[in-house]
């Protein structure tokens, strides 16, 4: 008899619980905007990686010495971005997820960009170890340096990108915290208490 009560008791706790949860309208609403604001920061990084593309392809045959190693590294940096990014918007957005998928995808999103921003002072801190060493290495000159320029100015655009994409969604997240702070779990005595705010 105990066991049956418990039971009841428990599983009347999870249908409360599962309740008092933001709705499932207020969750597609969030994660469509978080996929919105993702794909139109996709389209801004694919956009500046073509263009790259785009005048190093016609630049690098047009220049030599630094200039034509820069354009070279360009192109190879920003081949690589095309990837990303085309990988990252050919799989179908998920809009309706769980509350628990929404704050798993929230939580990695924030990381994930935060991950990026410390990739890119990498880049560029390896682009100004290139430019250094080109001056000690006269065979690499040319290499170095012009590698080094590109890398700088690929870590610093992607540095900004990444940084202004963490802010982006971090806002953004806010609104899926508020949704959360209605709805607050204790323990009151023997057993536990679920205190919606409205």
């Amino acid at each position: 008899m105990k066991k049956l009560i418990a039971i009841l008791l428990l599983s009347s706790l999870s249908v409360t619980l599962f309740a008092q949860t933001p709705s499932g309208t207020d969750l597609f609403e969030f994660n469509k905007s978080r996929n919105k604001k993702t794909s139109r920061g996709l389209k801004v990084l694919g956009g500046w990686a073509v263009a790259n593309m785009a005048a190093s392809g016609v630049l690098y045959f047009n220049t030599k010495g630094t200039d034509q190693h820069f354009h070279e590294m360009n192109l190879m940096f920003n081949g690589v971005n095309v990837l990303i990014v085309a990988a990252s918007l050919l799989p179908k957005e998920k809009n309706d997820l769980s509350l628990t998928k929404t704050l798993q995808w929230q939580s990695n999103t924030e990381a994930t960009y935060i991950a990026n921003a410390a990739l890119d002072l990498l880049y560029s801190s390896t682009g100004l170890y290139l430019t250094e060493r080109a001056k000690t290495q006269p065979k690499q000159h040319d290499r170095f340096r012009g590698w080094g320029n590109s890398l700088i100015l690929q870590g610093g655009f992607l540095f900004l990108f990444d940084t202004s994409m963490y802010i982006v969604h971090k806002r953004n997240g806010k609104k899926l915290y508020k949704m959360m702070d209605k709805v607050s779990i204790g323990t009151s005595g023997l057993g536990f208490k679920v205190a919606v705010h409205l």
